[in-house]
């Protein structure tokens, strides 16, 4: 692939990236990672506190009954929506106002709400006592226990939330009630028509279309979910601990989901990203119906799985992403190395096609063009110059795409040297640097003969630096890696190009323009020197 190729390449895939990626808000708090903790305070300006949980993944808003009023799942893990003031409070502005892209997913509606008939109305009024709230983040786990009274029913509900996952426990007690209760899943926000289903024990899927109702009893589990991607969303519902539960699907716009359950019961509810990994890694994709993969994604799964074999052997996610890194590039490497050749090559021709422009430089006649067509063949032959080379260079990419797609989605239990997390982007900014230096490095070795070339497209990377300020550490501690031993490959390969080039004499036949076809006018072309 000529070097000319190189910048409309990268400007369209640095626009499909952005528009894929939507906004992403305020970077991470220079320093650290947003620590997973209750915030208790006033969100919505009623009388009252609110419980905030928060954490790299999300910022779920309960009211004191223990329903959910706000639930914002971040576009990008490390989003900081939730500023502390100098004075002790918080400005919960961000999250309110759904700045940089973020949705809440149950718009203005409740989730995990109880009603039963007269008796509990999620509308009406109750008694509520102050939350007990407790992090403990070895356990990856965030509690609470809401305890409320309605009409002589009293309401126990005690929540326990994944700062690793979007997994959350729900627990229900009603005591002094009814035996059976209704529990209201509302979702999806922004999504006016999401995939609406049920698949009850020992049956078939069933699902809902546009604004109609259906009923599933006993249920495997319901969805809700939106086309999957990158910013799509998903509300899963499981009963658990022997919970029967009958679901009433609504469709449309105002989509939900209403389980009836016991009086005591036990759900699991995932609510946030409907992408591949994040549900593998919440042990989900196994679920019937729910999620079939891509060819992208079959990728990614096997490649998921590379990753926590050998996890097992290395015991740090930092340098599983090292060694699968290598290990790729050196599979890759018989592919890109047919690619660094072509590269390599077409730097040597490039002032020797400068020459042949400019001899014909403002000659358009018809013969003029095909004499300069057949000395630029005749060049490419001599120097061995094969333009499909380059086509080498797409056959990794579906594995590249499904490798980035993975590291980006996967949810890592630790850090790596100075990172905190490498499932957000480094807070001190050093992988942003080391990335930008790289990638300069690399376009250096695949433009060094042509130097403006270099300045024209060292540009192009001011658009990357974006990606490397917000993608997770670990997708940026792959691309840095495979960069750089990328870069070491094209040095080799340059270096035994220009030893197989340096004693050719390259000897181009061109037909003078207004001769006879059989009169030919030969140059000889002195190869380049080392």
């Amino acid at each position: 692939m000529t070097n000319k190729l190189l910048l409309p390449a990268a400007a369209l895939l640095g626009t499909v990236l952005l528009s894929g990626c939507a906004q992403t808000g305020p970077l991470p708090t220079f320093g650290k990672a947003i620590v997973p903790e209750w915030i208790v305070a006033n969100f919505d300006g009623q009388p009252g506190d609110e419980y905030i949980a928060t954490s790299n993944l999300q910022d779920v808003v309960f009211n004191a009954r223990g329903e959910v009023i706000g639930w914002y799942v971040k576009s990008y893990a490390g989003t900081p929506y939730i500023k502390k003031k100098a004075d002790g409070t918080y400005d919960f502005s961000a999250l309110q106002n759904q700045k940089g892209g973020i949705v809440n997913m149950v718009a203005g509606r409740k989730a995990f709400a109880v009603q039963a008939g007269d008796v509990l109305d999620p509308a009406g009024p109750a008694e509520t006592q102050p939350a007990q709230v407790r992090t403990d983040l070895a356990a990856n786990r965030q509690d609470a226990v809401f305890r409320y009274t309605q009409n002589g029913v009293q309401v126990t509900k005690t929540v326990t939330l994944r700062p690793r996952n979007f997994k959350v426990d729900l627990k229900t007690q009603v005591q002094n009630g009814p035996e059976k209760v209704e529990m209201l899943f509302p979702g999806l926000g922004k999504a006016d028509n999401p995939r609406v289903q049920a698949v009850p024990v020992g049956g078939q899927p069933a699902s809902v279309q546009g604004s109609g109702v259906v009923s599933v009893d006993n249920i495997q589990y319901a969805a809700l979910q939106e086309n999957p991607s990158q910013i799509a969303h998903a509300l899963i519902v499981q009963p658990r601990d022997g919970t029967r539960a009958d679901v009433k699907l609504t469709g449309g716009a105002q989509s939900s989901i209403v389980a009836t359950v016991p009086a005591t019961s036990s759900l699991e509810v995932y609510g946030g990203k409907n992408e591949l990994i994040h549900l593998y890694q919440s042990g989900y994709t196994d679920l019937p119906g729910l999620f079939q993969p891509n060819f992208f994604g079959q990728i990614s799964l096997l490649i998921v799985k590379l990753m926590e074999a050998l996890y097992k052997v290395i015991g740090n996610w930092g340098l599983v992403i090292l060694a699968l890194t290598v290990l790729l590039r050196l599979v890759m490497w018989p592919l890109m190395q047919a690619q660094g050749r072509t590269t390599a090559r077409m730097q040597m021709i490039q002032p020797l096609q400068k020459e042949i422009q400019e001899k014909y430089k403002g000659k358009t006649d018809p013969e003029s063009q095909r004499a300069m067509q057949m000395e630029m063949a005749q060049l490419m032959r001599d120097y061995q110059v094969n333009p499909a080379g380059c086509l080498s260079s797409f056959l990794p990419f579906p594995v590249l795409i499904a490798l980035w797609s993975t590291i980006r989605n996967f949810e890592f239990d630790s850090g790596f040297l100075w990172l905190p997390d490498l499932a957000i982007p480094d807070p001190f900014y050093i992988l942003a640097v080391l990335y930008m230096i790289v990638n300069l490095g690399q376009l250096y070795v695949s433009t060094r003969k042509m130097p403006e070339m270099f300045k024209q497209q060292a540009m192009i990377y001011l658009i990357f630096l974006y990606f490397a300020l917000t993608f997770p550490a670990g997708v940026t501690l792959y691309i840095i890696l495979s960069t750089i031993i990328g870069i070491v490959q094209q040095v080799l390969i340059n270096k035994q190009v220009e030893q197989e080039t340096a004693s050719l004499g390259q000897t181009v036949q061109k037909v003078a323009p207004g001769t006879a076809k059989t009169t030919k006018v030969t140059k000889t072309i002195d190869a380049p020197k080392k």
